[in-house]
């Protein structure tokens, strides 16, 4: 499947009820030719958001009707792919550990250092294609694996343990040459290059077979 390029481009998004303060963060990004959407509010932000395109956030944790926190868990709901960096003027360490637990890439404290702040937008940009090139993987992968039969799947599974045909054979009661035919018809619907590639793929983008 092929994405258009300009998917895989960037954005940021700057999410703080205090206009000012985004103006703010909005200039010193620029001077660092990193360009960005401003947000009042979290329903403000989503309305705007593109879960097609990976996305790095600088996000206010305290934010009227929808907390900083509270978007983060929604973002782990419907686009895990996005690099977050939480802003506050109120952070405490049990915050910071909590954000960072769920996910968060940094959690700075207000006022921050502007330096600290571009680079860690520019890590987070760099995650953020990163885990998005990752996602958009692991669904092609499970959209491939739907594809296939369940008997397939079993044979697919032992396959990923490292069972070779005669084993796999033996395991679920059928000839080598059925269990042969299954593995041709497995690389057949997957579109994979080999059983091995697929195999490798779906261990490295962590994709279990259904």
């Amino acid at each position: 499947m092929t994405q258009p390029e300009e998917q895989f481009s960037p954005i940021v998004y700057v999410v703080d009820d205090d206009p000012e303060l985004c103006e703010s963060v909005s200039w010193l990004l620029g001077s660092a030719d990193i360009t960005c959407s401003i947000a009042n509010s979290a329903d403000e932000f989503l309305a705007q958001f593109d879960p097609k395109r990976p996305a790095c956030l600088v996000l206010d944790v305290r934010m009227p009707r929808m907390s900083g926190t509270r978007l983060q868990e929604k973002l782990n709901e419907i686009a895990p792919h996005v690099s977050i960096i939480f802003v506050s003027a109120h952070g405490d360490i049990n915050m910071s550990v909590a954000t960072m637990k769920a996910g968060a890439q940094d959690f700075l404290e207000k006022p921050y250092d502007p330096q600290r702040l571009i680079d860690a937008v520019q890590l987070g940009v760099e995650k953020a294609s990163q885990r998005f090139l990752a996602h958009v993987q692991q669904q092609e992968l499970a959209e491939k694996l739907a594809l296939l039969t369940p008997r397939e799947r079993e044979v697919l599974r032992l396959v990923i343990e490292g069972l070779p045909s005669q084993n796999i054979s033996r395991r679920l009661s059928m000839s080598v040459k059925t269990v042969d035919v299954h593995r041709t018809r497995i690389k057949t619907k997957t579109d994979a290059e080999s059983i091995g590639t697929l195999v490798r793929d779906l261990l490295r983008y962590d994709v279990e077979v259904p």
